[in-house]
């Protein structure tokens, strides 16, 4: 297949090829150049974009295959810990479905890879739970790295407390829902975890476009032991390990109390970035925390609307590239446009960088493509030779059309990703091929289709709501609030 556009940014700080073109066979890059100089190929397909620029693939660095909006769902934004608990609103949803709907999306908005972190929807079988997640990514036909979850502390107060006093102090009905008997929130046991892991890696072990990583939920919600565990698995077996980070004021003071040493300092004598890393937000990171992350070359994935809307503040995106922390960017499922709208959650991180001083327009924007590109590539475990489009590079590619945010033919090429990234929305994605398959094209088809899964979804959500009682929920999220002002000496 011949792809033809009026430019192609062939990877982050790359002057664009004007009327450029990309031949892709096989799912790899096989070319590279200027149109005129790239013939189609014999029986193959040609597709001329015209008026749009072609650039690697986006990835989104740090998702859960929400699909459905928190929004639509009933819950407002609030602070993490009592939203989290929020999702006690609802049973299981059609798993399958909402995470088709959630690819769908990324792939419409010009996403070509994610990792889908650790989550759960308290079926009692998250062995089934992951394989309808994985099977809804292989069928939209979206690179994935799915992790398999891990906790063993924390579930309901963060463990630098006592849970049985918060249960104590308790209404009624409030303690009444916290108490009932549920399973796990992942398997059962570290035994069973490993088992699960031989089982997914063995089975996906040929397929290019799934990655199966550990995904730890965060470090207090994980005993030092199962920490210890988790690496030496981590190490001998190559697979990446992705957790969230000091996401929340209330994450770091249990932090605080539980590793006094730092928490990054405690999570490297654990031997846990033997492994390959990345984590998501690190909002609350110390001096000290970022100074281990650059050393210990640890991905941090920036998830700005998500830290926002949840009232966590802004992850500290200038004092974090001053310091050489590796960086991506990911949608939460919370993005500033509650939509799996890339461009505009990469916009947002860029302008919380900028609290760091002035840079260099085509700097700023180079420094965001590879964030949005070989940096997501490296938070998702990929091989180096994902993120940039060149010869023999994983055909994950992207098209947005210039004329919906005003870039003309007559623009200069050193202004187009500065352009792009200030003015392009997902509505702009012309085109998303992932492994050398068209997965989107804008048209009404695929429009529709996007649609179709949106209703599937929510059907799926309304039949199986009031799982929990409403005042019990509103008493629970109350007390959690006061609980974690208290812990905060607020």
């Amino acid at each position: 297949m011949l792809l033809r556009a009026a430019w192609v940014l062939p990877h982050a700080g790359a002057r664009p090829l004007r009327d450029g073109a990309i031949l892709v066979d096989g799912g790899r890059i096989a070319a590279v150049g200027p149109a005129a100089e790239i013939p189609p190929p014999d029986g193959g397909e040609g597709i001329d974009l015209g008026a749009a620029v072609l650039i690697p693939g986006l990835v989104n660095a740090h998702q859960h295959g929400r699909g459905i909006s928190q929004l639509l769902m009933g819950y407002p934004d609030s602070a993490l810990e009592p939203w989290i608990a929020g999702r006690r609103r609802h049973g299981p949803p059609d798993i399958y479905a909402v995470t088709r709907l959630a690819a769908e999306a990324m792939l419409a908005n010009g996403v070509t890879a994610t990792l889908h972190a650790n989550y759960t929807y308290g079926s009692g079988d998250y062995e089934a739970e992951l394989r309808a997640e994985i099977s809804a990514y292989r069928d939209a036909g979206l690179r994935a790295t799915v992790c398999i979850g891990l906790q063993d502390r924390g579930g309901l107060v963060y463990p630098d407390s006592d849970p049985a006093d918060f249960v104590a102090r308790l209404p009624d009905p409030a303690r009444a829902l916290v108490t009932r008997p549920a399973p796990p929130p992942y398997m059962a046991d570290w035994n069973s975890s490993v088992a699960l892991m031989d089982r997914l890696q063995a089975e996906y072990a040929e397929d290019p476009c799934i990655t199966i990583a550990w995904g730890p939920a965060g470090p207090q919600w994980l005993s030092d032991d199962l920490w210890r565990n988790l690496a030496r698995d981590a190490a001998g077996r190559n697979a990446g390990v992705h957790f969230h980070l000091l996401e929340s004021p209330a994450q770091a003071a249990a932090a605080r109390t539980l590793y006094p040493e730092g928490t990054l300092a405690r999570l490297r004598t654990l031997g846990v970035f033997d492994a390959r890393t990345s984590c998501a937000h690190g909002v609350n990171m110390s001096g000290q925390d970022m100074a281990i992350a650059a050393e210990e070359e640890l991905t941090v994935v920036l998830n700005p609307g998500s830290n926002m809307r949840l009232f966590n503040g802004p992850p500290p995106v200038a004092t974090l590239r001053a310091a050489g922390v590796p960086l991506a960017v990911g949608t939460d499922n919370c993005a500033l446009s509650d939509d799996e709208d890339y461009l505009r959650e990469l916009r947002l991180a860029a302008l919380l960088g900028r609290s760091g001083g002035e840079e260099a327009p085509a700097r700023e924007a180079a420094a965001l493509m590879g964030m949005a590109t070989t940096g997501g590539a490296r938070a998702l475990f990929l091989p180096e030779d994902h993120g940039g489009i060149a010869p023999g590079a994983p055909a994950d590619i992207t098209a947005f059309r210039t004329d919906g945010f005003g870039a003309g033919q007559g623009m200069a090429a050193d202004r187009l990703a500065e352009i792009l990234l200030a003015r392009g929305t997902g509505a702009d994605c012309a085109l998303t091929m992932v492994a050398g398959t068209i997965r989107y094209l804008a048209r009404p088809g695929d429009r529709q289709r996007l649609a179709e899964w949106q209703d599937t979804a929510m059907a799926g959500i309304t039949a199986r709501a009031d799982a929990a009682p409403a005042e019990a929920l509103v008493q629970l999220q109350t007390a959690l609030r006061a609980h974690y002002a208290d812990t905060r000496g607020q």
